[in-house]
């Protein structure tokens, strides 16, 4: 039956749900038809309606324009303005709507430029009207003639759409009636089916429930019976095991019932087994427990009987234990006096189980002599059980237990396992006996040899004196044969004349060889004094340092002029000195050979550039000439080290300019006349010359010509010597021809590559592909006049530019919301190209021919980018872009140099976007814009910060962040290039506070990536670096700053001239309290602890401290340090000196972070000896950072904020 009630409900639903699907399938499609149709309607209705409003608002301008040209009322004009300001959003949404429609597009541009013209027309005669002219009849009718064709053609427009209107309505009214046909049609159909299916399940119905009723009846009677068999489930459940059920049925319900009653006696069975194997468990960790722990053998029995007697519940018992071949008693539980305390094996019970080494059991004893006495009377023991007691294999002992009423089974396995435990444990305690006893026989013996090897002692001294008197007689005999040896040496050299003489050489050699080593040890030792005296010297010049600042800054305001002038001048003076002591120090790494040279190529106009910089306005000064050329035919470059060859020429300049008070110093380069591969730096000045007989001095250390205490110029005499010895490490030599009273010339000679073996550690990267390609260009000559504080450009000077017309261009035409691009080209016809190119990718253009206004006009108009050529006249591109990122309000703005210099990597580190050479193609200018609207519009900029301290990381992320600048750490170089080549990062960050050669190894790595040759890389470091670091950085990097209190909103300033930000509201070189508040208070109230034996330096460092309204607790050595701490548990920083008396930093920074409170303390290291490898040794003892003496006070404060903010 309810397969064929199944079967007619499959069959009727699946006809039905077939008609459905069908039917509100096409239904469906119907109904999406209709509404596309209806959309399509609607969609030409909207057409008409806005071409309308374009005629409309057309009219509206022509009427306004005709009221104003009749009346000359301002008044009249509102409709025409509303027409102005409306007319372009309607022609923009008309060709929007009809996107579909190619030909209508076609017709709406057309009207769009007759409505454009006719604007113009009506603007025209407006203009012409405010001007007070007349308006012509021929201009009237020019105007109705474009009128007409906008009417003639919105006309076409409307017919065309009324078209499409007539035909969609029809195709509307075609698909609506379909659809209701087929919907009445489809449901016939259902109402039919449905009325088949229900008289066929009405039968299947009443056969059912004819079945049901018999279903029910049965269904009683089972569950009564399942409720029987439920109660007596819940009874097994609580514990009652007892329970039966009597159900003699023969069905499965019956079979249930058998098996309930099986299951209750398998479970009371198995819980009694479990309850007895926990109660045996139980008592032997008990056992075990009261065991445990080095006890005496009396102190166990007395234990075990204790515990045994109560948990087997016995009265009581005793333990006998085998000594001396006897057992005697050693413990007892409840005994009375017994009268046997010991047995001889087989003596008595407990002697025989102890000799047969098997338990006896007694049960049942009646009139026995075992009794229990209480205060009230006495008890008969009538239960006992005698075991022995193994150590393994062997009996020690007997254990006897009684009770009042019979052993179970269950306890005597308990005391079986019990006794085992017992017996391990005596005869453990036992053997710990024997081991102490032995212990105290072997120190007896070994004080007794200890006697005996003092005797010993003795009689060796004895025999030493002997053996000393034997080895003096063996020593004169020694002497005796080697005279003898002697002389006949001398009788085989007398006929060896020759050999002599090469002995003599080999001696003399020898000697030579002795000489060098003694000098390089003094040279040892002279370069370990210089490190030591620098320390010495260092440690007072920070407190100078520091105080004179102080002063000079005057924050209290309690100092007059003269006061903060006589402290600037202290100040000058320290660093001054600072300066010698590097010299010294220079002096003494040259004449160590430890000089490092970063050999790299040297362009002669970059060198020209520095030093017309630096000596310029001191030479105007003194109204003296100042001169630098160039030799025409010479290269653009020479192969040597910078730094070195600046270091050189700048102390030649100096002196020149020291010693001349009239005429001119000049600076010729050119080649050396004998050998052509080398270059000549001369330097001539009209000065006071040197004397023939001094000439030979000036070179030595510390010597100069006039060293007289009365010598009117001063000087250390170091700067000849260094620049002489630097001259040689590079390969060439200094010369001088001077005459008293004429002047001097001083010609510095060097390779034009140099070759050999380099001494310096980067040499490797000579091979090294340079970024800046240089062709075999001459350089004509480059003459600075002794008036011109201009700086010689990287280029060969050029003859006068004439300044060339101007184009016309569209900055007449620009309006708020256009976006335009400023082009600065004084090639009218590449200028021309430019501009049009420019508008044809959607931007208008500005074009400026010179460059003394161009920097101005990117001021006033503000474009999204500029496009500079390097030559122009007036200004050259170079000046012009210094002064574009000088200004705040343009830095920003992206600059894309054009030139047809080989000055690619130069544009990059001013700070352009990227460089291309003219003549450039079609393809090369695409990329240009392309470039350009890259920068323009990439967001969200981000940094990668390479940073191995988390902390100093997490708070410049956080101050980047607080300017909306997203940034990434990471602190290896494996990540970093990840990082870089996975995702677009717009900067890199790179603290080279981690190791040098991890900090040289990412740059090396991110700029040798392809792709990543142009990113901006900004050095971030902590360290004060020397000229050689500076050089080897300045390889890769864009920017270097160093960590000093406004380190911050320098690394903001550079971050943003990179990512070309936009700076809103003076942008971010103004320090916002909201966001830089983090860094301006977190000093405020913090307690600061220095440690210091000097006490001028902790003077110095707390006069500087309290400014910032911080507490300073003084410390003079380590101990002292540690005690100020126990008295001052709220310090928040330690300054810690590395090196002082007692306890020195690294042992005071070990004990305080053996203390848990202070393991995250922060404590900054600093030392006066800023040696390699002293930062990793610092850090390495536990402090969190590190800073060198003289203190930077503005570095400390950095470090400070960077530790102290939370």
């Amino acid at each position: 039956m309810p397969k064929t009630i199944l079967r007619n409900l499959q069959v009727g639903f699946g006809i039905s749900l077939l008609i459905l699907l069908a039917s509100s399938t096409a239904s469906y499609v119907s109904i999406r038809k209709q509404i596309h149709n209806s959309t399509m309607v609607d969609h030409s209705r909207r057409v008409m309606s806005r071409v309308n409003k374009i005629l409309q608002d057309l009219q509206n301008a022509e009427t306004g324009q005709r009221g104003y040209l009749l009346t000359g009322m301002e008044k009249f004009l509102d409709p025409y303005k509303n027409g102005l300001q409306s007319l372009p959003q309607s022609l923009s949404r008309a060709h929007d709507l009809t996107a579909d429609n190619p030909a209508q597009q076609q017709v709406i541009d057309t009207l769009s430029t007759l409505v454009k013209s006719r604007l113009d027309r009506l603007e025209n005669l407006v203009n012409i009207k405010k001007r007070g002219g007349m308006v012509s009849v021929a201009q009237l009718e020019e105007g109705k003639t474009y009128m007409d064709s906008c009417r003639l053609l919105i006309s076409k427009i409307i017919d065309k759409e009324e078209s499409l209107l007539n035909r969609r309505s029809d195709e509307l009214t075609r698909s609506s009636g379909y659809t209701s046909i087929f919907v009445l049609l489809a449901a016939a159909v259902s109402l039919l089916i449905t009325l088949f299916f229900y008289f066929r399940l009405r039968a299947d119905f009443f056969k059912r429930e004819e079945l049901q009723n018999d279903l029910k009846r049965k269904d009683e009677e089972i569950q009564r019976r399942l409720s029987i068999t439920q109660r007596i489930a819940r009874e097994i459940a609580a514990g009652n095991y007892e329970m039966q059920i009597q159900d003699g049925e023969q069905d499965d319900l019956g079979s249930l019932t058998g098996s309930l009653n099986e299951m209750a006696r398998s479970l009371k069975t198995s819980f009694d087994e479990l309850n007895n194997n926990n109660w045996h468990q139980a008592g032997l960790t008990q056992l075990s427990n009261l065991l445990m722990g080095n006890k005496q053998r009396e102190e166990l029995t007395a234990v075990t009987l204790g515990h045994l007697t109560k948990y087997g519940n016995c009265v009581n018992g005793a333990i006998y234990l085998m000594e001396q071949d006897e057992l005697v008693l050693r413990g007892s539980y409840g005994l009375e006096d017994p009268d046997h305390k010991r047995f001889v094996p087989g003596e008595g019970m407990v002697g025989q189980v102890f000799k047969d080494g098997k338990e006896k059991l007694f049960e049942n004893l009646e009139n026995s002599s075992y009794v229990i006495s209480f205060a009230i009377g006495k008890v008969q023991v009538n239960n006992l059980f005698i075991l022995p007691v193994f150590d393994g294999n062997q009996c020690i002992g007997v254990m006897e237990l009684g009770a009042l009423q019979p052993f179970s089974s269950i306890q005597l396995a308990f005391f079986r396992d019990a006794v085992q435990k017992v017996g391990t444990t005596l005869a453990a305690a036992q053997a710990r006996l024997v081991v102490q006893n032995l212990l105290e026989e072997t120190q007896a013996q070994t004080e007794e040899l200890q006697a005996q090897h003092t005797e010993l002692e003795s009689l060796n001294s004895s025999l030493e004196m002997h053996t000393h008197k034997l080895q003096a007689s063996e020593e004169e005999l020694r002497v005796q044969q080697e005279e003898l040896v002697q002389s006949n040496r001398e009788l085989e050299e007398r006929s060896k004349l020759l050999e002599d003489k090469n002995v003599e050489i080999a001696e003399r050699n020898q000697e030579i060889q002795k000489k060098a080593a003694e000098l390089e040890q003094s040279t040892r030792y002279k370069s370990e004094f210089l490190a030591n005296m620098s320390h010495e010297l260092r440690t007072p010049l920070n407190s100078i340092l520091l105080l004179s600042r102080l002063m000079a800054e005057n924050s209290d305001g309690n100092l007059n002029e003269e006061q903060m002038e006589s402290a600037a001048v202290i100040q000058s003076s320290g660093k001054s000195l600072l300066t010698l002591i590097d010299e010294i120090l220079d002096l003494s790494k040259i004449e160590s050979g430890k000089m490092d040279l970063d050999v790299q190529p040297v362009f002669f106009a970059d060198i020209l550039n520095g030093l017309t910089a630096m000596f310029g306005p001191v030479a105007a000064d003194k109204q003296l000439g100042l001169e630098m050329s160039v030799a025409e035919g010479l290269p653009m470059q020479l192969e040597t080290d910078k730094q070195r060859l600046d270091q050189i020429l700048r102390n030649l300049l100096s002196n020149a300019i020291k010693f001349t008070a009239s005429g001119k110093v000049t600076l010729h380069i050119d080649r050396e006349q004998s050998q052509r591969s080398r270059i000549v730096f001369e330097v001539r000045d009209t000065g006071i010359g040197i004397p023939k007989d001094k000439q030979h001095l000036i070179f030595e250390a510390f010597q100069q010509a006039d060293g007289s205490t009365r010598r009117k110029f001063g000087g250390t005499g170091l700067g000849l010597s260094i620049s002489r010895e630097l001259a040689r490490l590079l390969g060439g030599e200094i010369l001088l021809d001077s005459e008293e009273n004429k002047g001097s010339v001083f010609r510095l000679i060097l390779p034009e590559q140099i070759s050999g073996d380099i001494p310096t550690a980067f040499a490797v990267e000579l091979q090294r592909p340079m970024t800046r390609e240089t062709d075999l260009e001459t350089v004509g000559p480059a003459v600075v006049g002794q008036d011109s504080q201009v700086a010689v450009p990287a280029v060969e000077r050029m003859p006068e530019i004439p300044i060339p017309a101007d184009i016309p261009d569209d900055r007449d035409s620009i309006v708020a919301g256009d976006r335009f691009i400023l082009i600065v080209e004084d090639d009218i016809e590449f200028a021309k190209i430019l501009l049009k190119y420019t508008r044809q990718q959607n931007y208008k253009g500005i074009v400026v021919v010179r460059g003394d206004i161009a920097a101005e006009m990117v001021a006033r108009y503000m474009p999204l980018a500029v496009l500079l050529d390097i030559q122009l006249p007036l200004k050259d591109g170079w000046q012009v872009m210094a002064e574009i990122k000088e200004n705040p309000k343009t830095r920003h703005i992206p600059v894309h140099i054009m030139s047809s210099l080989q000055v690619k990597r130069e544009s990059l580190l001013q700070g352009a976007i990227d460089f291309i050479n003219k003549p450039m193609a079609l393809e090369q200018m695409g990329d240009m814009f392309r470039k350009i609207e890259d920068a323009l519009t990439r967001h969200p900029k981000k940094v990668l910060i390479v940073e191995e301290n988390p902390k100093h990381a997490a708070a410049l992320s956080l101050f980047l962040d607080s300017f909306d600048i997203a940034s990434e750490i990471k602190s290896n170089v494996e990540d970093s290039i990840v990082a870089l080549s996975s995702d677009t990062a717009d900067c890199v960050i790179l603290d080279m506070g981690v190791p040098d050669r991890v900090g040289y190894e990412t740059l090396e790595a991110v700029k040798r990536n392809q792709g990543l040759e142009n990113l901006p890389i900004i050095v971030f470091t902590g360290k004060n670096l020397s000229q050689v670091e500076e050089m080897k950085l300045k390889r890769y990097a864009d920017s270097i700053i160093v960590k000093t209190a406004n380190s911050y909103q320098r690394i903001l300033d550079e971050v943003g001239l990179f990512l070309h930000l936009v700076e809103e509201n003076n942008g971010p070189s103004t320090k916002s309290p909201g966001r830089l508040g983090f860094l301006q208070d977190v000093l405020q109230g913090k307690k600061v602890l220095v440690a210091d034996d000097d006490i001028r330096n902790i003077f110095s460092l707390t006069k500087a401290l309290e400014k910032y309204q911080m507490t300073v607790v003084p410390a003079t050595d380590g101990k002292d340090a540690l005690k100020q701490l126990e008295d001052n548990p709220d310090v928040a920083v330690i300054l810690m000196d590395m090196m002082m008396p007692e306890m020195d930093g690294y042992e005071t920074i070990a004990s305080i972070r053996k203390d848990q409170l202070y393991e995250n303390m922060p404590i900054i290291a600093v030392t006066a000896k800023s040696m390699m490898g002293d930062r990793e040794k610092c850090i390495a003892a536990g402090a969190s950072d590190y800073i060198s003496k003289p203190v930077d006070i503005d570095q400390l404060l950095s470090l400070l904020r960077v530790w102290l903010y939370e």
